[in-house]
């Protein structure tokens, strides 16, 4: 029979190893990562259904039966599956003008145009001056290091395709202002915790005269395996509010990398700081847009022709990259913005 110092020497050993578990769950570590860290107005955020993130990467849009884009692919690939889901879109509607020739000769016109305007928005980031420096998106790459994007305008968005050493590794979706309507940020976040869960509140701390400025900067969900979503107001510069859907893994390969490639002009992302890390981003991310802004013509989403009412989402008019200030014709050069197919 064992003594009872021996019990009590086993049991501590016990919950010497079994307290630190149990703190862990407590702060939250096995709901999501460590992005499920609060912060002042927020709390634990919800893990998205996988559903509903199939049907942001789904070829036409919120059908994922039809094809998804997928981490990883090429700019190429990623270009044939937009082509084919505006290609299908459009024969429907030359299906339909069957007793109309012309007619069906001036939709296929436009769905050429589309297609081409979807290729020469190809930009790899090579160092030279865009006119995607001073877009909604130029905060979210950096020049020489590897990275490029591709433009596809849709019914509800204009959605961006980040990549990385030629793979597919984030997508920025840009709603159209239609859509958004005289939502406030909070107003649209409620609508998209309908969707994806609740998510977490994460706050910026701006300068202001007098003292610090504490504001909503955006909403994060926890990850979804690899998969990390938030969504963040682009409203006071560019008028509408934007999802990004990124793949985690290599989202922190590419800030590694920037790093190297340029230390001093680092963008710091929160999704990074709030996921990965589980700390909050007191950064803002639109802190520098005025002087980048300044002196420039920017185009913002949403801006283009109001299509009609929306019954099944799907890929609408093609768009190509803000034009550089100097006039060429992107998809005549392969290094500013061609792309090989």
């Amino acid at each position: 029979m064992r003594s009872p110092r021996f019990i009590l020497f086993a049991l501590a050993i016990s919950l010497g190893l079994t307290a630190p578990q149990m703190a862990w769950a407590k702060k939250g570590g096995g709901g999501g990562g460590k992005g499920s860290k609060g912060s002042k107005g927020g709390g634990s955020a919800a893990t998205p259904p996988a559903a509903e993130l199939a049907k942001l990467k789904a070829i036409r849009l919120g059908d994922p039966k039809a094809g998804v884009f997928t981490w990883g692919m090429n700019p190429d690939d990623v270009f044939a599956k937009a082509k084919t889901g505006i290609e299908a879109r459009y024969q429907e509607r030359i299906d339909a003008a069957r007793a109309d020739p012309g007619k069906q000769q001036r939709i296929r016109d436009e769905r050429d145009k589309e297609v081409k305007a979807v290729k020469a928005s190809f930009t790899k980031f090579e160092g030279q001056k865009t006119g995607w420096d001073v877009s909604i998106i130029g905060t979210e790459f950096m020049q020489n290091n590897g990275e490029a994007v591709l433009q596809v305008k849709e019914d509800v968005w204009t959605r961006y395709f980040f990549f990385f050493e030629d793979g597919l590794y984030k997508m920025f979706l840009a709603f159209n202002k239609d859509v958004i309507g005289d939502k406030s940020f909070r107003d649209f976040g409620k609508e998209m915790a309908a969707k994806y869960g609740t998510p977490r509140e994460v706050y910026k701390d701006e300068k202001q005269k007098g003292g610090m400025k504490r504001t909503l900067d955006h909403f994060e969900w926890a990850p979804n395996g690899n998969d990390v979503l938030k969504l963040v107001d682009r409203s006071e510069f560019y008028g509408v509010y934007c999802l990004i859907l990124v793949n985690n893994s290599v989202n922190e390969n590419v800030m590694s990398k920037r790093k190297v490639t340029n230390p001093e002009s680092v963008h710091s992302d929160a999704l990074v700081d709030a996921v990965v890390n589980g700390k909050e981003s007191a950064q803002d991310s639109n802190e520098d847009i005025i002087d980048r802004v300044t002196g420039h013509e920017v185009k913002k989403p949403g801006e283009e022709t109001r299509h009609g009412n929306i019954v099944v989402p799907s890929p609408s008019s093609g768009g190509s990259q803000p034009q550089p200030e100097k006039k060429s014709k992107p998809a005549e050069k392969n290094s500013g913005g061609g792309m090989e197919l």
